[in-house]
């Protein structure tokens, strides 16, 4: 739930923010000074650039409602601007209102699973079952999710780049 390696107590509970068992997933094990080894990274720009094609990969199936909404933020982008000298200015007012809620709602959403990107991996990947996360077992899954940013990064442009093509 909140994204980071944390402490359990005995009921097998979140210990820092009191989160139930079952929103606490893996074992690493601590070091001699009780201090985990490592700490996931705090954004994931794999999961913020492309909601749609990174969370049913890593068993977020919600996700996928992000592309049509995408779309349609970049039409009322695109309707805003064309309606911009031929509506009224109750209509003019209204789709720039409506605009900016579905483009804040959809950054905002994209911020939002950065933010808890890295936990969502962490839950969907075999390594959060292992018995004690060894740091070849992490580097691996941080390599694996990199490569999820960098295929996120290539489609968020390519999706750009077809938005301005289509604006134009």
């Amino acid at each position: 739930m909140c994204n980071q390696i944390v402490p359990r107590d005995k009921d097998a509970k979140c210990a820092v923010a009191n989160h139930s068992a079952e929103c606490v997933s893996g074992l690493v094990v601590l070091d001699a000074d009780g201090n985990p080894p490592f700490q996931l990274p705090q954004f994931n720009w794999g999961a913020a650039l492309m909601p749609p094609v990174w969370g049913p990969i890593h068993g977020v199936y919600l996700l996928v409602i992000f592309l049509p909404v995408i779309v349609f933020a970049n039409r009322s982008l695109q309707n805003l601007f064309e309606l911009l000298g031929d509506a009224s200015t109750f209509m003019q007012i209204f789709v720039a209102l409506v605009t900016v809620g579905i483009v804040g709602a959809t950054v905002y959403s994209m911020y939002f699973f950065g933010k808890r990107g890295w936990g969502i991996a962490w839950r969907s990947a075999p390594i959060s079952k292992m018995p004690g996360v060894t740091k070849e077992a992490l580097e691996q899954f941080i390599k694996r999710e990199r490569l999820w940013t960098a295929l996120s990064a290539i489609l968020f442009a390519g999706f750009v780049t077809l938005a301005t093509f289509f604006w134009m």
